[in-house]
């Protein structure tokens, strides 16, 4: 065994998860483009609206040109809150429908050669490294991502040492080449 770690995951730490596979993430970067998209959209139906109401007068232009500014506005501050909203509902939500935490609270994560594993109350689950999609790093953890609707966290604080996470980090990329 090359590392052996307890994990112990909060709601933040979870919340955190599913905010960086939102916004850092392939598929959910493609989301936010979507969701972006969508945004245009709208903004354009809203300024064709107004042109046309306004006969395409000298007014309707200025008040296109003021929406256009306050629709931009409006996303620019907002979209980083919509993001964390959305996400926390999210949670909230899963947590009301199962009646359990998405998640364990509390688990071990072992890191062999050739695999890593993850022991909780309830399950052993064995992962090949070949598996892991990508590896994320902050400072506040290190998340081995499966896909999109799968990963493992080890919060900064579940570490010896800086250098402990920065090994482990060393290790993770020598067998995925993901980070």
């Amino acid at each position: 065994m090359k590392f052996k770690f307890n994990v112990d995951i909060t709601q933040e730490d979870y919340i955190e998860l599913n905010r960086i596979v939102m916004t850092e993430t392939p598929a959910g970067k493609k989301s936010s483009k979507i969701s972006n998209l969508v945004f245009i959209a709208v903004c354009v139906i809203l300024v064709l609206f107004t042109l046309v109401t306004s006969k395409f007068s000298g007014e309707g232009f200025i008040v296109t040109g003021v929406l256009i500014i306050a629709f931009l506005l409006v996303h620019l501050t907002l979209n980083k809150t919509i993001t964390n909203l959305a996400v926390k509902g999210t949670v909230k939500s899963l947590t009301k429908i199962k009646g359990k935490l998405p998640y364990s609270e509390h688990s071990v994560l072992e890191f062999y050669d050739d695999v890593f594993v993850e022991i909780t109350d309830d399950n052993k689950t064995e992962t090949k490294y070949s598996a892991i999609e990508n590896v994320i790093v902050n400072e506040n953890m290190v998340i081995l991502l499966i896909n999109s609707l799968q990963g493992y966290i080890v919060p900064t604080r579940s570490f010896e040492s800086i250098e402990q996470k920065n090994s482990l980090v060393e290790f993770l990329n020598s067998k995925t080449q993901k980070y």
